[in-house]
This record gives C-alpha cells, structure tokens and sequence, in this order.
C-alpha cells in the first residue's frame, strides 16, 4: 500500500513538474523588425529594446506616438533596398518638420537629410516581425 501510494505521488509529481516546464514565462519581446510604409515607399527598423517594441505595437494599433524618429547611419542593416537605417528609434506623437520626409529622400541626401534624423510624418506600421 504504501509503495504504490509513493509511486502515484512521484509519478504525480513529474507530470506537474514536465507541464509546468520549470521556466519562467517569457517577457515582452526585446527585439524586432518594424516595416513602415511612407508614401508608398516603405522601409524596416530594427528595434532592440522591450519598450522600443510595446511603442512600436502601441503605434500600430493607433496610439497617439505613431511617428518613428531614428538618427541615419549609413549601410542597411534591415533596411533592404537602402543604404541607410535607422538606429535609436523612437515613436513621437509630433516632430520638426525638418525630418519628415520619404525613405528616398534619405536615400538622396544621406546621413545629412533632417539634420541627421529621419521622422517621417505620414509613416504606418505594416508588420512588427519579433
């Protein structure tokens, strides 16, 4: 009685144990690609950051910050079909019209369009890939 009474607890205790995984549950994503679209242009971001991330899913689905404001660095990173990406990005509810602009408006101008910035006014957020 008493081995068979050990052997349901322990073989209780490992089903629980297997299905509960032992891990901690995951946290909000820290890392993703954003593609914008921009005038019918459209170009992709890199974000690094957990709170980059939840910005970005807040833009997407209407929050008042929906303009992504980056510093331009040259190669492309993510941003295929360009030679410059975005790094440091943030999501702003208004910006200076002095960034606003279209993806080949960087690609002309470089790292100098915007003061260095690229804050494209008009920009929606197509896909979030985590």
């Amino acid at each position: 009685m008493h081995v068979s009474r050990f052997i349901t607890v322990a073989i209780c205790g490992t089903c629980m144990t297997s299905a509960c995984g032992g891990s901690p549950p995951a946290g909000p994503s820290t890392r993703a690609v954003v593609t914008f679209a921009v005038a019918g242009e459209t170009f992709r971001v890199s974000l690094t950051g957990a709170d980059q991330v939840a910005a970005a899913r807040a833009a997407q689905g209407g929050g008042r910050a929906r303009i992504p404001n980056g510093r331009i660095v040259a190669g492309t990173d993510v941003n295929a079909g360009w030679n410059w990406h975005l790094e440091d990005v943030v999501f702003a509810e208004s910006t200076i019209e002095l960034c606003d602009g279209r993806p080949s408006d960087v690609e002309r101008q470089g790292t100098g369009f915007g003061g260095g910035r690229f804050c494209p006014w008009s920009a929606t957020v197509l896909r979030i890939v985590e």
